[in-house]
């Protein structure tokens, strides 16, 4: 299986005052999970372990040229596969999104880091 581990892209967002939201849903049963969030230089969540619901970022009209940025760690503690995944849901801009990330580790016990970025843009 092909590996994607990093995301680099742009949310488009408007002038509403909608709230953006995040939501990340980590691995398969057994797999453990530290996540942090940043917004700029603030960071939102740090050392989250497992999956995050809905947690706001900012309101739509706010965000236009801010970064955030996501950090995981996965480590593989289920026996039924190597595969990890990590899963980046947007909602609240001008349209929904999800950013499926995934790695196949060589071992049981093996962690995976992901990395992602994404810039939020006004057209």
């Amino acid at each position: 299986m092909a590996t994607k581990t990093n995301l680099n892209t742009l949310y488009l967002v408007n002038d509403s005052t909608k709230k953006v939201s995040l939501e990340i849903t980590v691995g398969e049963e057994g797999q453990t999970a530290l996540l942090t969030v940043r917004l700029g230089r603030k960071i939102i969540l740090e050392n989250h372990s497992g999956n995050l619901s809905n947690l706001e970022i900012g309101k739509s009209n706010e965000l236009n040229g801010k970064v955030l940025k996501i950090t995981a760690t996965i480590t593989d503690t289920s026996r039924k596969t190597n595969v990890t995944f990590l899963n980046i849901k947007m909602s609240g801009g001008v349209l929904a999104r999800s950013y499926p990330l995934y790695k196949t580790v060589e071992n049981e016990g093996d962690s995976a880091n992901y990395y992602a970025v994404i810039e939020f843009y006004k057209p």
